[in-house]
């Protein structure tokens, strides 16, 4: 994996998160729980994918060099990035199934609220509002385009001299 393709890579998945997140709900009306799983399919895929291209390195270590090491390690905190995103959907996804009442506060039974749609929308779409900023979050580690420095290079110019003034020790005055 050269760094030029691992960057391509890393790209082309900042892009597909960035599309995702931008794609997610805020207003609470919006919110669809059909949408909602296949949100969370989607996520799962690319975690997916993800892991196996990391999984695939990994199978021999020894043949991993420092760059790709690094880059490596770049992928695998993506990972973590887009495991934070559906694990906040699926958070989403348990309490518009489960109820309010049982998620969010235990002694909601005699309430108003205790499973009212509204309610169930409002923390979903809050939900969708976190894991896009986890998403987009991970998307701009996936383009830093810092890299570690790579192995030193002879220098090409000629080794620079000190100016007189410092390069020649002052001699004392004798009294």
């Amino acid at each position: 994996m050269s760094s030029s393709i691992a960057q391509a890579a890393f790209d082309h998945l900042a892009r597909r998160l960035d599309e995702l997140a931008a794609e997610f709900p805020t207003d609470p009306g919006a919110v669809d729980l059909v949408t909602l799983t296949d949100d969370i399919a989607v996520l799962a895929h690319h975690l997916q994918q993800a892991t196996e291209r990391a999984q695939e390195r990994f199978t021999a270590p020894a043949a991993v060099h420092p760059p790709e090491r690094a880059a490596l390690v770049r992928l695998t905190r993506a990972t973590a990035g887009i495991a934070k995103a559906l694990d906040i959907l699926s958070e989403a996804l348990t309490f518009a199934t489960t109820g309010f009442q049982r998620e969010a506060v235990g002694d909601l039974a005699h309430s108003h609220l205790r499973n009212d749609p509204g309610v169930l929308r409002i923390m979903t779409a809050e939900k969708y509002v976190a894991a896009r900023a986890r998403l987009r979050n991970t998307a701009a580690d996936l383009r830093a385009t810092t890299t570690p420095p790579g192995p030193s290079t002879p220098r090409t110019t000629g080794l620079r001299t000190q100016p007189t003034a410092v390069a020649q020790p002052r001699q004392r005055a004798r009294p």
